[in-house]
C-alpha cells in the first residue's frame, strides 16, 4: 500500500478524557516502576515515594502515569502474583484521588488488574496483548476500561517485522472487539525492544522506520523505546541512553506515533513540543 494512504488518516481518541491524535501533540506517559528488578535502577520508586515521583511527572507534564510492578525486561527475576498485587495496590492508594491525571497499570493478569481498577486505575497495559489471560478482555470490558495491547503472537514482543507486528495487533484488536471491549479505548503498541533473543536492534529500528503503517488501525499507537535495550548498540548503558532514545522516540512521534512512554518526563515534554512545532509549521 502507498505511503501516502498512511499520511492521509487522521486518527482523534479521548482516552480517559485526554484527547489523544488530530492536531494535539504527541501525548506524554511517565513511568513508575515499583520492581526493584526493573533494568533501569533511576526509575524505581516505593509506595512511600510513589505520590511525589507522579507529581513530580505531572508538574513536568506528564499526561499519563503507567505503573509497574513486575519487571517485564527479558530475564528479569520472576514475581508471583501475590507479591505484585502487595506492591502495586499499596502504591494506587497513595496515588488514586491524589493525582491529576488518568493512571495506567502495567500487568498481564487479570486478577492483579481487576484490583488495580477497583483501586483507581484507568488503563490497562497489556504486554500480551490479550493472549496471556483469558480473563483479561472480558475484565477490562466489564469495566468498560481503557487498554493498551502491545504485538505478541506467543510470548511478549516475539514479533520480527512490521509485518508480523501488524498481524499480532490485528489479532489483540479482534480479541478485544470480541470480548466488548470499546475500540475507541484501545492503544497499540508495537513492541519495539528485545522481548526475545532472536529480535536484534535491527527489527526495532526498522518498525520505527515504517512506523507510519501502524496508522492503519485509526487507533493511538504507543511509542515504548526509552532507554531499552536495542539502544544499547549506540549506547552502550542504561544511564547513557537518553538522547538515543529521545531521537528515536522523535522519530516514531513524527512519523505516527500519538502517546510517548517515557522515565524522562522533563526532556520528553521538550521533544514533544519542537514535534509539535514542525508538523503544524506552514509556509506564510
Amino acid at each position: 500500500m502507498d505511503l501516502a494512504f498512511y499520511v492521509m488518516i487522521m486518527v482523534f481518541s479521548k482516552i480517559c478524557g485526554v484527547s489523544v491524535g488530530g492536531n494535539c501533540p504527541p501525548r506524554v506517559m511517565g513511568i513508575l516502576n515499583l520492581s526493584p528488578e526493573s533494568f533501569y535502577k533511576n526509575s524505581v520508586q516505593t509506595s512511600s515515594s510513589v505520590l511525589e515521583a507522579a507529581q513530580k511527572m505531572i508538574d513536568e507534564g506528564a499526561d499519563f502515569l503507567d505503573i509497574g510492578a513486575r519487571s517485564t525486561a527479558p530475564g528479569a527475576e520472576f514475581i508471583s502474583i501475590e507479591e505484585e498485587k502487595n506492591r502495586l495496590f499499596s502504591a494506587l492508594k497513595e496515588l488514586s484521588g491524589n493525582v491529576s491525571v488518568p493512571i495506567s497499570v502495567d500487568t498481564m493478569f487479570s486478577e492483579v488488574a481487576k484490583g488495580a481498577l477497583k483501586c483507581g486505575a484507568d488503563i490497562i497495559n497489556d504486554i500480551s496483548g490479550l493472549k496471556r489471560d483469558p480473563e483479561m478482555a472480558t475484565l477490562i470490558a466489564d469495566y468498560d476500561a481503557c487498554a493498551i495491547l502491545m504485538a505478541t503472537k506467543n510470548k511478549p514482543g516475539d514479533p520480527l517485522g512490521m509485518d508480523a507486528v501488524l498481524e499480532a495487533l490485528s489479532d489483540s484488536v479482534s480479541l478485544a472487539k470480541n470480548a466488548g471491549i470499546d475500540p475507541k479505548k484501545l492503544i497499540l503498541d508495537p513492541a519495539i525492544g528485545r522481548w526475545v533473543p532472536e529480535k536484534t536492534p535491527d527489527y526495532d529500528f526498522d518498525v520505527i522506520h515504517q512506523f507510519r503503517r501502524l496508522l492503519v488501525f485509526e487507533m493511538p499507537i504507543l511509542v515504548a523505546v526509552s532507554r531499552k535495550s536495542f539502544l544499547g548498540s549506540i549506547s552502550e548503558t542504561v544511564e547513557d541512553r537518553l538522547f538515543s532514545g529521545m531521537i528515536a522516540a522523535s522519530i516514531a512521534a513524527y512519523n505516527g506515533g500519538h502517546i510517548i512512554r517515557t522515565h524522562d518526563v522533563s526532556s520528553t515534554v521538550d521533544v514533544v513540543k519542537v514535534i509539535h512545532a514542525i508538523s503544524q509549521a506552514k509556509i506564510i
